[in-house]
């Protein structure tokens, strides 16, 4: 029959030996620590009290440290404590979905915000909540993060929850329900493969514009008439490279058409928070994402019918307004943009996105004029960004065939 488990935080009879080859004794016991694990600890002395003594003042500061776990409570205590902990930025939205005023939280956007509960509700509590928080350690943290990515997908959820998990195991640390280092700071890195930037061809922009056109506009299609939303959307997004929600933002008041190129001013951006109203957001991503485009002649086009076209429900003064008079979502239009594509049974749909365009134009500028200028159309402050993520390039290599060619092979006689 086995010894029967110590509790955490005591430890086993003491045991004092003399050893010959120094004449001095140890004094020896079992203790089982925070984590569970029993272990052998021993201290020496010049004589058996003095080695016992040592002992037991060793094994009592030992059950101090295993004391200051005052509770082992399940991960999802833990994360719902820390994500309360967390002040929840209010924002002050008007009734035309304008941002009017938000509280300082120590510079956490809302958006954060619902990143870090939509982290922990869909992929850190179903895998990892029901265990205690001192079973998490770093091969189970490791473990999990890497079942994130399959098939090369999912790194961006794995970092993302990395960052959140080691922000949750800081919280329990602090808390004293964790001793020991954050498991979550020894996992080895996620390494993402590197994805070529791909843009869109000419004749692929002509077949999703046609797809937009023409959806929903077939004879016994149900629900609401179909507007030009959709299309004047994809053709801002074509001619400026920005992001979805910097061109849903766009409000007349952003245009300038008086000189011979207009411009539209970015300024703001949509937020969709998981709780609470949509807005605009007065800001953008980075002071250097604040920018005014000039714009080409098939937005300017855009720009006028939409401005003419504007009704008085229209009290936000947005350049794409919904049937309410607000700003039309980011969530809306990529579902419509999904509908149009699969109506019109294209190839390779899973590419054309909304930021898909963004890549086309980046790659457009970066070929036929360098690379700063894609990066300031697209409000980068560093152009390594833009080339990284977003430029698609061939690299191409100078004539070398006059070398070359004397290696080919002798005339034959």
């Amino acid at each position: 029959m086995g010894r029967s488990s110590l509790p955490v935080g005591a430890w086993g009879t003491i045991s004092a030996k003399k050893d010959a080859a120094s004449g001095k004794w140890r004094a020896s016991c079992r203790f089982r620590g925070w984590d569970g694990v029993t272990r052998s600890y021993s201290k020496f002395g010049s004589t058996k009290g003095k080695a016992e003594t040592a002992l037991l003042a060793s094994m009592k500061e030992r059950q101090l440290l295993a004391g200051r776990v005052t509770a082992n409570p399940p991960l999802n205590d833990v994360a719902e404590k820390w994500l309360a902990s967390i002040e929840v930025p209010k924002v002050v939205v008007d009734g035309n979905g304008n941002m009017v005023a938000a509280a300082s939280t120590g510079g956490i956007r809302r958006q954060t915000w619902d990143q870090y509960e939509g982290l922990i509700y869909r992929l850190i509590e179903p895998a990892l909540g029901a265990l205690k928080i001192n079973e998490i350690n770093t091969s189970t943290c490791d473990n999990f993060l890497r079942s994130l990515v399959v098939d090369g997908k999912g790194h961006t959820n794995a970092r993302l929850a990395k960052t959140v998990l080691k922000q949750i195991m800081s919280y329990a640390i602090r808390h004293d329900l964790y001793v020991g280092g954050n498991p979550v700071r020894e996992v080895d890195r996620l390494n993402r493969p590197r994805k070529k930037p791909v843009g869109l061809s000419a004749a692929t922009l002509h077949d999703v514009r046609e797809a937009v056109r023409i959806w929903r506009t077939e004879p016994g299609q149900f629900g609401p008439r179909p507007s030009n939303v959709l299309a004047d959307v994809v053709d801002v997004l074509i001619g400026t490279g920005a992001r979805i929600g910097e061109v849903l933002a766009i409000r007349l008041e952003d245009i300038d058409l008086s000189g011979d190129v207009g411009k539209i001013a970015l300024t703001g951006t949509l937020v969709e928070p998981r709780h609470g109203p949509k807005y605009r957001q007065s800001f953008l991503k980075s002071r250097s994402s604040e920018r005014v485009i000039p714009v080409p002649r098939f937005v300017v086009d855009v720009l006028i019918r939409r401005s003419f076209e504007s009704p008085e429900i229209n009290k936000a003064g947005a350049l794409f307004w919904s049937r309410t008079g607000t700003y039309v979502q980011a969530s809306s239009i990529r579902r419509q943009l999904r509908s149009a594509l699969t109506a019109s049974k294209m190839e390779n749909m899973a590419v054309i996105t909304p930021h898909a365009f963004r890549r086309t134009v980046a790659s457009l500028l970066a070929r036929e004029l360098t690379d700063g200028a894609a990066a300031a159309m697209l409000g980068h402050a560093d152009v390594s960004m833009t080339h990284a993520a977003y430029i698609e390039r061939l690299r191409n290599v100078e004539d070398y065939t006059p070398v070359l060619d004397r290696l080919a092979p002798k005339p034959r006689s």
